[in-house]
This record gives structure tokens, C-alpha cells and sequence, in this order.
């Protein structure tokens, strides 16, 4: 026999990764908790639709599947510092080559 229990601070999980719902002043908000590939564990928060956090925690779970995880720090580094590190690799001594 199953039981339903209410609980105010609900959570469940989708695959892996933890979908919760928890209070703020502004209301209602659902947070993601999911492990890296590394296994560290970590969060993102302030979905305001539960919807949209089951949609990111399957998103997440589906990109480590398939080996194409980018940690939130890696996406946020600038494209310039990667532009400049592979134009060295390409042309080690900074000569002009056009």
C-alpha cells in the first residue's frame, strides 16, 4: 500500500538530479540539486516555474549522459582569454603571419 504524505518542503527527484521548492518574499521558488561528473554536488536556484527546473535537472542529466557536461563557470568565461590562448598555440611566436 502506497501513501501520499503532504510535506511544505516537497522534493523529488527527476533522474539524478533533485527538484525542491522552498520560500521566499517573493513566493514560491524551486531550486535543482544535481552531482557533477566529478561527483561534486551543487545547485541552481530561482526557478520561479517547477516546470522549468524539471526542464534544466533533465537538460543536466541528459548532458552528462552523453559526455557534453560544461560546468556554470567554464560557460561564463570570456571568449577573448580563449581567442588569445589559441592564437599563442597557433603562433607561438607572435609574429604576424598576413
Amino acid at each position: 500500500m502506497v501513501y501520499e504524505v503532504f510535506c511544505p518542503h516537497f522534493s523529488y527527484s527527476v533522474g539524478m538530479a533533485v527538484v525542491a521548492a522552498y520560500e521566499t518574499k517573493a513566493g514560491k521558488r524551486y531550486r535543482v540539486r544535481y552531482r557533477t561528473p566529478e561527483g561534486k554536488q551543487t545547485d541552481k536556484r530561482r526557478f520561479t516555474r517547477k516546470r522549468d527546473a524539471e526542464q534544466f535537472a533533465a537538460t543536466v542529466e541528459v548532458a552528462k549522459m552523453r559526455g557534453k557536461y560544461v560546468r556554470p563557470s567554464d560557460a561564463r568565461a570570456t571568449l577573448d582569454g580563449k581567442v588569445t590562448s589559441t592564437r599563442r598555440a597557433v603562433n607561438p611566436g607572435g609574429y604576424r603571419l598576413g
